[in-house]
């Protein structure tokens, strides 16, 4: 199973970074973050061996660390180089064990070793929310796929948005929209 988090690890230089990213739940208590060499993350990562992963439900902070370096309120993760968001459902504390390399990127296996409830996630499903994460990983994907993959992508996720979001999605919808439209 992939669930969609926003990962925070922190840099030498003291700094956090945020980057969303789907998080695999293998076996029990074994969980692997797949990070493409060249990332802050994969960095970050690799020097510390540990990282927050943040159980966000606002997909505008998920649009806003992804496509616009926003740096959401937040405090530094208990026990591993990470920082957890105030805005997150839940922060889990992850410890890498393993490595496993392939080409242009590398699987961090690991345990959650810690959590933190910060507020109760919604208890339903909102259409408008899947979209959203479908919309921002297909603009995310600019040079890997042709642009009129990802222009139907948007289309899609718009019309879903549209019909079932809320102004949250809307909102992130919008903003995905903008940075599309600036970098087409």
């Amino acid at each position: 199973m992939i669930i969609e988090t926003i990962v925070s690890t922190i840099g030498p230089d003291g700094k956090p970074n945020f980057a969303p990213m789907g998080v695999r739940i293998a076996k029990q208590g074994e969980w692997s973050l797949v990070v493409y060499h060249g990332s802050r993350t994969y960095q970050n990562l690799r020097a510390s061996r540990s990282c927050v992963i943040n159980l966000v439900s606002d997909v505008r902070l998920f649009v806003l660390t992804a496509l616009y370096d926003h740096i959401p309120l937040h405090g530094k993760g208990e026990n591993v180089a990470g920082a957890a968001m105030y805005e997150a459902d839940e922060a889990l504390e992850f410890e890498v064990r393993d490595t496993k390399e392939m080409e242009g990127k590398t699987w961090f296996i690991g345990q959650v070793t810690g959590r933190t409830v910060i507020k109760a996630p919604a208890a339903w499903y909102c259409r408008a929310r899947g979209a959203v994460i479908e919309a921002l990983i297909a603009v995310t994907r600019k040079g890997l796929l042709p642009d009129s993959r990802i222009e139907e992508e948007l289309e899609r996720s718009r019309i879903v948005v549209e019909k079932t979001g809320r102004p949250q999605e809307l909102e992130a919808m919008e903003l995905i929209d903008k940075y599309w439209s600036r970098h087409d």
